[in-house]
């Protein structure tokens, strides 16, 4: 039975990694995938916003007076 770190350890508990990868995975890279795992869990919405992000494109510049769909590369809103 191969010894395990605290952050493997840590990361099994939280379900960040699997029992199998646990079992399976050399030390080293399980201490690398345990750690970046529990760092994605960091930055995961605690409360995902109610139906979704949305996203309004504004067409700028030349763009702004044409019809149409706005092109790639235009200003981005992100309504609450």
């Amino acid at each position: 039975m191969p010894k395990h770190s605290a952050i493997a350890k840590k990361a099994l508990e939280n379900k960040a990694i699997t029992k199998k990868q646990f079992d399976k995975l050399n030390p080293k890279l399980l201490d690398k995938v345990a750690a970046h795992n529990l760092e994605m869990q960091k930055k995961a919405r605690k409360n995902p916003a109610k139906g979704g992000t949305k996203e309004v494109h504004k067409k700028m510049g030349k763009e702004a007076h044409k019809r149409g769909r706005p092109k790639s590369g235009t200003e981005v809103k992100v309504k609450k």
